[in-house]
């Protein structure tokens, strides 16, 4: 070898292992929430952020990016570059967005790359205290004798306390009418004081207006650990209802194998942690993890449910 051609050689040995690939994560990572900070999934996300953090030795945080009723933040992270730097904390509404939304940004099965699923939580069917209804039943049989008489409160079309309501009033052949609002604690101050008949909520919600207001029972096969003497909807009067609400992890189409198989595992571990599962529990919600498989067998499964129930229901996308 010439001496002269030596600094080139190793020039180009110094090129090469700086084209190298960095072992994933090389940066810290964004979770994006769809909504505001202070909710249920700002919460989750977070959770799941400070723990992975821990676990990858890399930074995990929280981005918010609110509005359109969660498609900002949705088609914000589907046109992101699938390199994993970029996630979403999904929620199980969105496998119903396209049949009640008609300018969706994305496509769900097309657009996103399953991670994991990350908790799945019911929600529950509260009522005005005044009504003339103690339980679910009762609920059914009043609401079909006064078609239209009825009220009910939503957070708006295509969330899951939307669903439950939709599903419940297809299900018992109830007439009523929908009264939306931005928030769960708004909607538990009409019911309370009488102004709208009932309610899906938040468990959490549930739990801290018992005392001045009916809870029915859950949305979810399985009673409530929060509320275990509330039964569920299935065995209070309408068999085979079932709501539940889940959140989960996606990224962008087109993640590596690689990346999503370290990110999987991560949350797998974080879920497994009896820390953030305490967490969860306090919350209302159960941890739970998936393969990425499973993740996106349980978004087409729900598709076609919730697509069923909006040709039940005559529903239009908006």
């Amino acid at each position: 070898m010439k001496i002269g051609t030596v600094p080139v050689f190793l020039c180009a040995l110094l090129v090469v292992g700086t084209a190298l690939p960095q072992p994933y994560p090389a940066k810290p990572v964004r979770i994006i929430v769809a909504v505001g900070p202070g909710g249920g999934d700002d919460f989750a996300a977070r959770t799941l952020a400070a723990k992975l953090t821990e676990i990858i030795s890399q930074q995990f945080f929280v981005e918010n990016k609110p509005g359109a009723g969660g498609m900002i933040g949705q088609t914000y992270v589907a046109k992101s570059p699938p390199d994993g730097y970029t996630l979403l904390l999904a929620g199980g509404s969105m496998a119903g967005a396209k049949y009640v939304n008609a300018n969706m940004g994305y496509d769900l099965l097309r657009d996103f790359t399953p991670v994991s699923l990350l908790e799945t939580s019911p929600f529950a069917l509260i009522a005005n205290p005044a009504l003339p209804a103690k339980t679910v039943q009762e609920l059914v049989t009043y609401g079909r004798a006064n078609p239209g008489k009825l009220s009910y409160a939503t957070l708006g079309a295509g969330q899951i306390p939307y669903w439950g309501v939709v599903l419940f009033n297809s299900m018992a052949g109830i007439q009523a009418v929908e009264v939306q609002y931005k928030g769960p604690a708004d909607a538990m101050l009409d019911i309370i004081a009488g102004r709208v008949d009932y309610f899906v909520a938040p468990v959490v919600s549930a739990l801290g207006g018992k005392d001045k207001a009916r809870v029915l029972g859950v949305t979810s096969q399985a009673r409530s650990a929060l509320l275990p003497d509330v039964p569920a909807i299935a065995e209070a009067g309408l068999p085979g209802y079932d709501m539940p609400a889940w959140r989960s992890i996606m990224g962008p189409a087109g993640m590596s194998a690689n990346v999503v198989q370290v990110l999987n595992r991560g949350i797998v571990r974080a879920v497994e942690s009896p820390d953030m599962r305490e967490r969860f529990a306090k919350a209302g919600s159960v941890a739970m993890s998936s393969t990425p498989q499973e993740l996106r067998q349980r978004y087409e499964h729900w598709m076609a449910i919730f697509g069923k129930i909006a040709q039940e229901a005559k529903l239009q996308p908006q």
